[in-house]
């Protein structure tokens, strides 16, 4: 993600993830969090040498030397978010992934980072620190490949799924949103160890940007970029919200769930008699144990913003919960597969007609 002077996503992991219910019951967090709730984010202390971020920062360079980028190792620092600030080759990380106290609180508010989207991340943002470092979307050829660079950024943009003018990567066909995320996405693929992105997108029209990534990376690996240094976001250090702030202040916007009348279809999926005592557990337990996977697969094949399928899959856990439905436990496998169809054909609804049901 860009942070530029056009309305953006605030916070691209956000955008990925987003948060769960148990943010929705913010007093009602564990007591452990109470007292790192209350302080602000510059009195931490938080540093990026040192913390567990640092060794992805250093896996970072190793893959851009093995990528022959010898004179580009963009600025890593510690903000509030995921993010690449418009024109800066700089990569700013989210201050939470700095500290395991702080991790464990994210890990209780959302679904936190692990290493492998960690690095989906820094590969990101080191494709749009590389875009600016070098200054590529100035050139014809940057325009004619990913278009208008200026192009006005569209929140609720409108994927076309498995369309194969653009590579995938992150969830929601992201590099469908805008130009330079298109960039980024596609050095993205080209960074990835082991991505075999010559063979994967062969006969792609996503090939021929893959090609121009790879053929600049050739052009400019021993020359020092045109901006070495970029400036910075907000730091860390600047940072004078509480953490109990800066979780309220990313609460999401509502949907609405509301609409939603899911008891008789919910009676059909988990369809359990009441009477069954044995080979039996809660649905809603079952569902709890594969809501982040559930929720990974639809967003990343739907098109859907993850925010709104979470949204969606907490609306009908906590219906599950109230139903009292249960599953058995021999055919989980089933249920999981039928809850997955019917979340994906209720985000798609959402996503076409901007409403989950249809009178």
């Amino acid at each position: 993600m860009c942070i530029s002077d056009t309305p953006v996503v605030p916070n691209l992991a956000r955008w990925c993830r987003t948060l769960n219910s148990p943010l929705r019951n913010f007093e009602k967090t564990r007591t452990e969090f109470q007292e790192i709730l209350a302080k602000p984010i510059r009195e931490l202390g938080l540093k990026l040498e040192g913390s567990p971020l640092e060794r992805f920062v250093h896996q970072l360079y190793r893959e851009l030397d093995a990528k022959g980028l010898h004179k580009f190792r963009p600025l890593c620092y510690l903000t509030d978010e995921w993010g690449c600030p418009s024109g800066e080759p700089v990569i700013g990380m989210p201050f939470y992934l700095a500290n395991p106290d702080l991790a464990k609180l994210e890990r209780e508010m959302n679904d936190l980072e692990d290493a492998r989207e960690i690095m989906i991340y820094m590969r990101h943002e080191a494709g749009h620190a590389f875009n600016y470092a070098y200054q590529l979307y100035k050139s014809a050829e940057w325009r004619d490949l990913f278009g208008p660079f200026r192009r006005a950024y569209r929140d609720n943009y409108r994927p076309i799924p498995f369309s194969r003018k653009f590579v995938r990567h992150m969830a929601g066909w992201y590099a469908q949103k805008h130009p330079d995320e298109d960039f980024a996405e596609t050095f993205a693929v080209w960074l990835t160890p082991r991505s075999q992105w010559r063979k994967r997108y062969q006969g792609w029209g996503a090939l021929a940007k893959l090609q121009y990534v790879d053929r600049m990376a050739r052009k400019v690996g021993d020359v020092e970029p045109s901006r070495r240094r970029g400036r910075t976001d907000i730091t860390v250090d600047e940072m004078e919200s509480t953490v109990g702030e800066f979780y309220r202040l990313s609460l999401p916007e509502e949907i609405p769930v509301q609409e939603l009348a899911l008891d008789t279809d919910l009676a059909d999926i988990f369809n359990v008699s009441r009477k069954r005592q044995k080979g039996v557990r809660p649905a809603q337990e079952m569902l709890r144990q594969h809501r982040k996977p559930i929720v990974d697969k639809v967003a990343y094949w739907s098109g859907v913003q993850r925010p709104i399928v979470n949204r969606l899959v907490e609306a009908i856990c906590r219906r599950v919960e109230d139903l009292g439905l249960r599953v058995d436990i021999r055919r989980e496998s089933e249920y999981l597969t039928e809850f997955a169809v019917y979340t994906t054909a209720l985000s798609m609804n959402y996503l076409i007609r901007g409403k989950f049901i249809h009178p």
